[in-house]
């Protein structure tokens, strides 16, 4: 393929093809070793995501902090003290031929981003880290809020990589190069729509905190005997429900999404998988629910585990429960996984197969606040 050399740059830097990517085929290769540890900078800045009115008490020491907790959730499914977590980077996709595996993890660093002051972090999840969980809308409320904290810093920080991104197309073939500046494009947009949702959700997670009013948050909460097995904490925009039905278009980057946040730990004395929302997202977060409710028991742990694998990277795994399963039921969820990573490692879109998981033991399924 052939590029005009006065024509307006593929790339979208705006300049003239001959002062931009003119011979980019014959410089020499970006190291993704070095793009790698220049990821790894990014998401290791270290910032305090309590509300801006809260700072100025910040102790000005920025934690660890675990987005699930380690002394009672973690310890519980660890082995040895380590657990199974998806490691998504360059240096993994490649050993893995563009696929992700989980890799063991010290429980010390699993689930864990610099996102809180020591202060914020020991005083504002006090009710879910120093307390036996009970279900209260406070409780669920600060599972989101963690989940989101976290969301919010990874977007952030997915942003200034995103930047590194655009000189891996060096050394390569024009037609490479096109297809891979064509990826970084549509991921900016993403991402621009990513961080300008972030100015609209932010505020509003905020409100219940500042206010100490939680009688608005919505929760649904299942309870199981024991630790789950697979423990996450995340928040993402459903695009549909547990039937299939489709009720938002995420690929619509000008409506900003409704959300939905999902922490599955141990509380203390029972497991427990809790869905928390806002008012305001109640058009798409109850079709979800109500479709949830419909799934059997029996079911219930086939189709929870798929959801996690689906949707959210942020997954702590017990090692004995991985190996336990099936090598087929391994691969189907890690399938799950990649399903939504992007394709520029040169991993293809894989389906989703379906998958048997060991039925959990469920104690109570419920509703709060709505």
């Amino acid at each position: 393929m052939k590029y005009g050399r006065n024509e307006q740059c593929f790339c979208g830097s705006g300049k003239k093809y001959k002062h931009c990517h003119l011979g980019r085929e014959q410089e020499p290769r970006v190291n993704p070793w070095d793009i790698s540890a220049a990821v790894r900078k990014e998401f290791s800045v270290k910032l305090c995501s309590a509300p801006d009115v809260m700072h100025e008490k910040c102790s000005g020491k920025i934690i660890a902090a675990h987005t699930v907790q380690r002394s009672g959730s973690l310890s519980e499914i660890a082995r040895d003290g380590h657990v199974l977590t998806f490691v998504p980077s360059f240096e993994n996709l490649t050993k893995h031929k563009g696929l992700l595996h989980p890799e063991l993890v010290g429980i010390r660093k699993a689930s864990t981003f610099s996102g809180f002051c020591s202060r914020h972090d020991d005083e504002l999840f006090a009710p879910v880290e120093k307390e036996v969980f009970g279900g209260s809308q406070q409780q669920c409320f600060l599972l989101a809020y963690r989940a989101y904290a976290r969301e919010i810093y990874t977007k952030r920080a997915a942003a200034e990589t995103a930047k590194l991104q655009k000189d891996l197309d060096r050394g390569r073939s024009l037609d490479t190069q096109m297809s891979m500046q064509m990826f970084n494009f549509t991921q900016g947009l993403g991402l621009d729509a990513a961080l300008r949702d972030i100015e609209h959700h932010k505020p509003r997670f905020e409100v219940p905190l500042l206010s100490d009013d939680y009688s608005v948050v919505r929760s649904y909460i299942i309870d199981l005997e024991g630790p789950p097995p697979v423990m996450c904490s995340g928040t993402y925009p459903p695009e549909r429900d547990f039937e299939g039905k489709r009720h938002q278009d995420l690929v619509d980057i000008t409506a900003t999404p409704h959300l939905l946040s999902v922490t599955s730990f141990y509380g203390g004395e029972n497991g427990h998988v809790v869905f928390t929302w806002l008012p305001e997202d109640d058009p798409v977060c109850l079709p979800v629910i109500q479709t949830l409710e419909k799934i059997s028991d029996e079911d219930l742990s086939s189709r929870i585990v798929c959801f996690l694998f689906e949707h959210f990277e942020n997954l702590h795994i017990s090692p004995n429960w991985w190996e336990s399963l099936e090598k087929a039921t391994q691969n189907a969820l890690i399938q799950r996984m990649m399903g939504d990573m992007p394709t520029m490692f040169g991993a293809p879109r894989l389906r989703h197969a379906k998958c048997q998981i060991p039925s959990w033991n469920v104690i109570n399924r419920y509703r709060v606040g709505c």
